[in-house]
């Protein structure tokens, strides 16, 4: 994880290729301190991909900028345009499966992953439950 800040956050930005991660946090934000060994952790199992770090104190225009409400907060971001947001905790598996179809199409369009829905059966099945309720109740 890389420390940015505002004197250097245009030059990083505009110099790096392909997507990174911006996390915007506090130094005294207690959920912000426990996403860090889970960072750590992203970063040394996906070395080619940039990871980097903001502290809202140290620099509140580029929080205020990306309109941080609440921290830790995390973008995904290609060419200076954000992929995907993600607001508070987030568990490493999460964010391991962004970074691995960050180039999914739904994604890039939508900021989210696209979910298949499963058939809701309650309702045939109650119909079916009555009627053999009531064709049991006849039957008796």
């Amino acid at each position: 994880m890389k420390k940015v800040d505002s004197e250097n956050f245009d030059t990083i930005v505009n110099t790096t290729r392909g997507p990174y991660l911006l996390k915007f946090g506090s130094t005294t934000c207690g959920p912000c301190q426990m996403m860090i060994p889970v960072l750590e952790k992203l970063a040394a199992e996906n070395p080619d991909f940039p990871i980097y770090d903001i502290d809202t104190h140290e620099s509140p225009e580029l929080a205020e900028h990306f309109n941080i409400r609440s921290v830790p907060t995390m973008f995904f971001c290609e060419d200076r345009q954000v992929i995907m947001d993600l607001n508070g905790l987030t568990p490493y598996k999460d964010l391991q499966y962004i970074i691995d179809n960050i180039n999914d199409p739904h994604l890039r369009e939508y900021g989210e992953f696209k979910v298949d829905k499963k058939k809701d059966n309650f309702i045939p099945f109650l119909i079916l439950g009555i009627i053999v309720f009531v064709l049991l109740l006849i039957l008796i």
